[in-house]
């Protein structure tokens, strides 16, 4: 299959503009501070600046220990979330497991050590092999975030790029052979993704002789429709995340719950009303 025509107009698109990097997202210090206190310090060394992907890339540390894997894991998650009221709560769910941050590092150790589609067939065999709580959570499009960071970091030219409910639009539309899951953790369309993306790198480099690699080919497909002037695509997208769904309700409710007097009350009754109202693919999972 050749490369859509989709993307080399947006590659297109973006050399004209002259290859501008991605619009950093900005992130609330306070609101992250009050969900997860416990990472006041890390959160004042980053002073409230906006994150783009090639700085949360280079603030990353190449992970030994735990503690390393939380911070690039909060890092990607800044990224990703942004300003998004119910980002930080919907972290901190994570790393209040105990087993978190050691199961933070397993896949941090299998990214860096095998790269980003081991790391992601751990998690999914994992879950899919009786361990649903393994990473509890933690869904593949900010699961893929954070393996992104970890290989982006280890080694730049084999990065794992992200894929979620965008790129799976995009497939769908532009790519419709190439069926992707992005519901669950599923390896074989992480790998298909994977190879589709160094597939058209690789001919998009070959037309324009111009080299380009496959988180920029992830960047483009984020960036369909852009003018690559300011932050308009930026601010689509985000405006893409407050479009309301049940799941992402049920989640601003939680958040707005643990800033009550009457905390796991609340929490229980909005958890028995997510387990009778929401379908099961959408209960305990990370969008």
């Amino acid at each position: 299959m050749t490369t859509p025509d989709a993307l080399i107009t947006t590659y297109e698109r973006w050399r004209q503009a002259g290859r501008p990097t991605q619009v950093p997202s900005k992130w609330n210090q306070k609101s992250w501070t009050n969900q997860l206190g416990q990472y006041e310090d890390f959160f004042k060394e980053l002073e409230g600046d906006p994150i783009d992907r090639k700085q949360a890339v280079q603030l990353s540390p190449v992970v030994t220990n735990e503690e390393e894997a939380v911070q690039v894991f909060l890092l990607a998650m800044l990224w990703g979330y942004g300003l998004v009221g119910y980002g930080p709560f919907r972290t901190r769910r994570i790393l209040d497991r105990p087993e978190a941050a050691a199961e933070l590092f397993e896949v941090a150790h299998v990214a860096q050590s095998d790269g980003g589609l081991a790391a992601f067939k751990l998690i999914a065999d994992r879950r899919n092999g009786g361990e649903r709580s393994f990473l509890k959570w933690l869904g593949p499009a900010f699961g893929t975030k954070y393996i992104y960071f970890l290989t982006a970091k280890n080694n730049p030219q084999e990065p794992a790029p992200v894929m979620d409910a965008v790129v799976y639009r995009w497939f769908r539309k532009h790519a419709p052979d190439r069926k992707l899951r992005v519901g669950f953790w599923h390896t074989p369309s992480y790998k298909q993704f994977l190879n589709s993306l160094e597939e058209w790198a690789a001919d998009i480099s070959q037309q324009f002789d111009q080299e380009i690699q496959i988180d920029d080919v992830e960047y483009l497909i984020f960036a369909e429709g852009s003018r690559f002037e300011g932050n308009d695509w930026s601010e689509s997208w985000e405006a893409e995340q407050r479009v309301a769904s049940p799941s992402l309700l049920f989640d601003q409710l939680r958040a707005l719950a643990n800033s009550s007097h009457n905390e796991l009350q609340s929490l229980a009754l909005i958890t028995e009303l997510e387990g009778l109202l929401l379908p099961v693919d959408e209960q305990g999972e990370l969008a």
